[in-house]
């Protein structure tokens, strides 16, 4: 299924079809612009009813902002678990193509391998592979790729991974992020302005007020945060000295998740779980999508000290009733109605 939300309109159109082949399980899409006149939509195509690890590569393009594509050409016919895209695909300054892609390479645990393209249409494994699956990439001003991913946990921490040769090999450290899990996707990327941005979960589904993230706000103390969060580094990736949550900083209201269930959005709980997906479009405005909310927001909000939080609602006070000797007036039940329907 598909959605617009077009330019200067305040609500998404109604979803409609956009791909279904017949009798397949059509797994994991990926939509990327190229930033000149091409969108790239990539999926996994399953051999029958599952996906994995049964799964090709399929690739469609379209040059008039999605009105209409390309006959769907498969770009990876070899079939495997490997050929499941993840939303974290960019261009390297030196002009390939990146399309991340699951994997089980990792020294035999969950892993992202990386399918490399200069022209769009023949594409190749980049050789080496990435720990954690649905990985974040990006490519740092001296060239090396960035990636934090989900699963192979190193020390606790969400795993960081780094290359210098384009993929074909890894080294392997723990990042300055909370490890996340299942129903769980981070998004990892440049913004136009030159910072990176990650914004990922403080805490796990499993445990989601475990531990949780401190962080500063405009009076200069500190809390404890927990839910969805976005980070700013300007020093590429050696520190991300700012962080908040994404939520309205409010009070508290209920709002709902992935699964159709509510969470409370606040100035210290946000979205707990969501396969992130974002970009940013002209204006400088990050649109941050996940499985169920749409966020959006600036460079300046980012690095902007979140407010005091409200304070928290109070208890109701205990209050002592008079004794019924006391009040007014005092009814006995021989007064009330006999049986249903009296008058």
């Amino acid at each position: 299924m598909a959605s617009r939300l077009r330019r200067g309109a305040g609500e998404w159109e109604p979803a409609a079809p956009f791909w279904d082949a017949p009798d397949r399980n059509d797994h994991a899409p990926a939509l990327w612009f190229d930033g000149e006149d091409t969108i790239y939509f990539f999926c996994g195509l399953s051999a029958a009813a599952g996906f994995q690890p049964s799964l090709a590569l399929v690739m469609r393009t379209s040059k008039d902002s999605g009105a209409t594509w390309s006959k769907a050409k498969i770009i990876c016919p070899e079939r495997g678990v490997h050929n499941q895209p993840i939303e974290s695909v960019f261009r390297t300054r030196e002009g390939y193509i990146v399309l991340p892609s699951d994997s089980r390479l990792h020294r035999g645990g969950p892993g992202t391998m990386l399918f490399l393209s200069r022209d769009g249409q023949t594409w190749r494994d980049s050789g080496g592979c990435i720990a954690g699956i649905h990985a974040g990439v990006v490519q740092l001003k001296d060239g090396r790729l960035l990636a934090y991913g989900r699963g192979s946990d190193i020390d606790g921490q969400s795993p960081q991974s780094v290359s210098a040769d384009l993929g074909k090999t890894w080294t392997y450290s723990a990042s300055p992020f909370p490890r996340i899990s299942v129903n769980q996707r981070l998004v990892l990327m440049r913004l136009k302005e030159g910072p990176l941005l990650c914004v990922s979960f403080t805490d796990t589904i499993n445990a989601p007020r475990d531990k949780g993230m401190m962080i500063k706000d405009a009076t200069g103390k500190q809390r404890k945060v927990y839910g969805l969060f976005a980070a700013v580094s300007y020093d590429e990736g050696k520190t991300w000295p700012y962080r908040r949550l994404v939520s309205d900083d409010g009070p508290g209201r209920r709002v709902e998740r992935m699964d159709g269930r509510k969470f409370t959005m606040s100035a210290t709980t946000a979205e707990p779980r969501g396969y992130m997906s974002a970009c940013q479009t002209p204006d400088g405005i990050v649109h941050l999508i996940s499985s169920r909310q749409h966020y959006s927001f600036n460079l300046k909000w980012l690095t902007t000290l979140p407010p005091a939080a409200p304070p928290e609602p109070g208890l109701p006070t205990r209050k002592k009733l008079q004794l019924k000797g006391n009040l007014p007036r005092v009814y006995d039940a021989s007064g009330l109605p006999s049986k249903v329907g009296a008058p």
